[in-house]
């Protein structure tokens, strides 16, 4: 098993959703491997306009899965009308620790 980041946008007229997508992939590398760090930057902009939106939801994860479920992750990313981007990043090791993201917002 591999260690992974994965970054998801999701469109901002999806926010009813963003539970749901999350228990999803949950308890899918709950079933299939660990969790490390789940965080929800919630509604933010974006450096430039994708497909004329200005704003997105962030999700990131990380996660340690077998190749098999995250070639799943990402086809199913792909199909999923209320992910705008997202981005899986093979990583040497697991973090478990806040983003500087998380962080940021906290010091405010």
């Amino acid at each position: 098993m591999r260690h992974y980041e994965i970054v998801i946008i999701i469109y901002p007229n999806s926010d009813i959703y963003i539970n749901d997508i999350i228990e999803y992939y949950t308890n899918l590398v709950n079933k299939n491997g660990i969790l490390y760090r789940l965080e929800n930057w919630g509604l933010r902009d974006l450096a430039y306009n994708i497909k004329k939106n200005s704003k997105a939801y962030y999700i990131l994860m990380n996660i340690k899965v077998n190749i098999k479920i995250i070639n799943f992750i990402s086809d199913n990313l792909k199909l999923n009308k209320n992910v705008l981007r997202f981005l899986i990043i093979k990583k040497k090791k697991a973090e478990s620790s806040s983003s500087c993201i998380i962080n940021k917002n906290n010091n405010n």
